[in-house]
């Protein structure tokens, strides 16, 4: 095939995207051309589409959706942002570190950062600003907190990874849970220095009681359960990726049962938003598997491989990798960006002998990146809406954020054993 007939398949995607068409659409329409254009089979379609659906990793999907809506329709999020803010809120910035630290909580749940923008983003939004936070600032740090949540295990994202790399699930979500710390500590490091040396307005916490501490803790409790149940079962070998969604949606609903935040009508709202989120998911990763299948046999996989390979450094390979996808999770969702760059992720990972589990984490916290950069800049906007504040007075406040997020990415990139150390110790 003529090298030329290579970039139109691919300009005709970036067309179609620019046109707001859906994305899953735009790929299946380039793959179409590409195959009428080579006179290929169409029975190709029904193939990838049913492999795509037939993978048992992707069971634990609408589970983990489940949790995530539930999450936020039962109400939880408020104790998870209590306990934080009467555990470290009396320092410099300290409902920002508790934002970051809900953040981390949460992610042990929902696995989406969008769930977290969303639903703890509303109740860490409103305290910030009732304790005399500057808006713009409450809005940035509760954005580039949820991109945690598709990190720290369970993680939407490391499962559609595990799939397209074929790759163990539980490995991958033992991989996310350092690097999901890390990102944690880097914003909170940020917070401080921006409070203290950059005089954000963020007025002191008094320091919480014990006892009110205590009090903060005991309600807790239940939703710190949660994640120690499903990393303790990850761990442990005793839950297989897809028993840990089925074990967090028991859970989820065996706590709103108990606290009484759960009735049929809220079930069938979760349910009919876990049956559209996942119905879109699903619906990616087929037209994905065709759309892959397209991009390797027409070539682009291997023009743009051997374009980064030819400079024969992994450290400048991995940096220009980086950049590239940044500016890709700038203009599209996550895990359309990870499905079209899954061969390419692959065969640079294959050229330097890199674990995939180390690929698919830099790849994930890269876009998540991504989620808070416009101009797309879906958590952001959520955010920026739940705060009832226009998206442009958040901007001076975001940019220097991607800075602790950026350094948390490279550490990733380059520390192997911030990926690879707990997956370890699995074997």
């Amino acid at each position: 095939m003529s090298d030329y007939m290579v970039w139109i398949y691919f300009l005709i995607f970036v067309v179609l995207i620019l046109l707001e068409m859906p994305i899953g659409t735009a790929m299946l329409l380039s793959s179409l051309l590409y195959v009428i254009q080579n006179g290929q089979s169409f029975v190709m379609f029904a193939q990838k589409t049913a492999t795509s659906f037939a993978s048992y990793s992707l069971l634990a999907v609408p589970a983990f959706v489940f949790v995530g809506c539930a999450m936020n329709e039962i109400g939880f999020s408020d104790r998870i942002f209590g306990l934080a803010e009467k555990a470290i809120g009396h320092i410099p910035g300290g409902l920002g570190h508790a934002n970051v630290l809900a953040s981390m909580i949460f992610a042990g749940m929902s696995g989406s950062a969008m769930a977290d923008a969303g639903g703890l983003g509303a109740i860490e939004i409103k305290a910030m600003n009732e304790a005399g936070y500057d808006k713009g600032f409450s809005v940035a740090i509760t954005a580039a907190s949820s991109g945690i949540g598709p990190i720290i295990p369970p993680s939407i994202n490391l499962v559609i990874w595990g799939f397209l790399a074929s790759t163990g699930t539980v490995e991958l979500f033992m991989a996310g849970v350092l690097p999901g710390i890390l990102m944690g500590l880097c914003l909170m490091v940020y917070i401080y220095i921006a409070v203290t040396k950059f005089h954000v307005k963020a007025p002191i916490t008094p320091k919480a009681p014990f006892k009110d501490f205590l009090h903060a803790l005991w309600r807790g409790l239940p939703a710190l359960g949660a994640p120690a149940i499903l990393l303790g079962g990850i761990s442990t070998g005793v839950f297989t990726s897809t028993e840990t969604g089925a074990v967090a949606c028991a859970y989820i609903i065996l706590l709103g049962f108990c606290y009484r935040r759960l009735n049929f009508a809220k079930i069938m709202k979760i349910l009919q938003e876990t049956m559209s989120t996942t119905a879109l998911t699903m619906w990616l990763c087929a037209t994905g598997s065709v759309f892959n299948w397209m991009i390797i046999n027409s070539g682009i996989t291997k023009t743009l491989s051997d374009l980064l390979l030819s400079l024969n450094n992994e450290i400048i390979v991995l940096l220009l990798l980086n950049l590239l996808l940044l500016f890709l999770g700038c203009f599209m969702g996550s895990l359309p960006v990870l499905i079209m760059m899954a061969p390419v992720l692959l065969n640079v990972a294959d050229a330097f002998s890199m674990s995939y589990i180390t690929m698919g984490v830099m790849a994930v916290l890269n876009l998540t990146i991504g989620g808070i950069t416009p101009p797309m800049a879906p958590s952001l906007f959520v955010s920026a809406k739940v705060a009832d504040l226009p998206f442009e007075k958040t901007l001076k406040h975001i940019y220097p954020m991607l800075v602790p997020l950026v350094v948390a990415l490279l550490m990733v990139t380059f520390i192997k054993p911030l990926t690879l150390f707990l997956p370890g110790l699995l074997l």
